[in-house]
């Protein structure tokens, strides 16, 4: 892990997990401590196997885009690498790039895959980028992956968009797209807060918290006993 990440804000924005994990109070999101979340063991930054082995799902991220019912177009990826001008994580090319993982997971809130227009230069990240690859249907979270030449990155997120071409506002007082047209940031300045160490580690965590989300709200399976394992770190004696 990078030393700018002891520095940082930490949080998970995220939905409740209903009895378990539940809301300050009545809201979508909430900011709930990084440092609370249970442990999650990931073999390998490139082992898909557990999402491979994973069932389709209706509603998936595969299906999901704008409120128009277009999707976004992910193909954006390659001029964004051009533009950062290093390797890109090889777990995040992988994952943009195979629709079929996409079909494997749903989002209780309906978020969707998006990539900016481009990537945002972060000064105090030893010359990092900020590449916007998740969003939420109504645009009031999203995530990021904060990539360097040296080959680390982290995953980060925030209640504002970064990367988006968006027109001038006529009222910056009132500008809620303000932090859109940002070309470059300083990461300690900014509403960021780091949620993952691995991009893997952050679509295990996304996948494992909707599904449990799923099953505790809707579905009739029950819980399985990874889910299980994570609910207990919240509350023991619940399952």
């Amino acid at each position: 892990m990078n030393e700018i990440v002891a520095e940082v804000k930490r949080g998970w924005i995220a939905h409740d997990l209903p009895r378990y994990r539940d809301h300050p109070q009545p809201a979508t999101y909430s900011l709930f401590s990084y440092d609370d979340l249970p442990d999650i063991q990931i073999t390998s930054e490139t082992d898909w196997q557990w999402l491979d082995s994973s069932p389709n799902q209706e509603g998936s991220l595969a299906e999901s885009g704008y409120s128009d019912g277009s999707k976004p177009d992910l193909g954006k990826l390659s001029k964004i690498a051009a533009q950062v001008g290093f390797q890109l994580p090889i777990s995040f090319e992988q994952f943009i790039s195979t629709p079929a993982w996409h079909q494997k997971i749903r989002s209780c809130t309906d978020c969707y895959l998006d990539l900016a227009d481009r990537a945002i230069k972060v000064i105090d990240a030893d010359d990092g980028y900020l590449i916007h690859f998740l969003s939420d249907s109504q645009w009031c979270c999203h995530w990021y992956i904060l990539v360097k030449a040296s080959g680390d990155h982290d995953i980060y997120t925030s209640f504002d968009a970064y990367g988006f071409n968006v027109e001038e506002a006529s009222d910056d007082d009132d500008d809620e797209y303000a932090t859109c047209r940002k070309d470059a940031i300083k990461l300690m300045d900014e509403p960021l807060w780091f949620c993952a160490a691995t991009f893997t580690e952050f679509i295990y965590r996304f996948w494992l918290e909707n599904e449990i989300w799923f099953a505790l709200s809707f579905d009739e399976q029950p819980l399985t006993a990874e889910q299980k394992t994570y609910l207990a770190h919240y509350q023991e004696g619940k399952l």
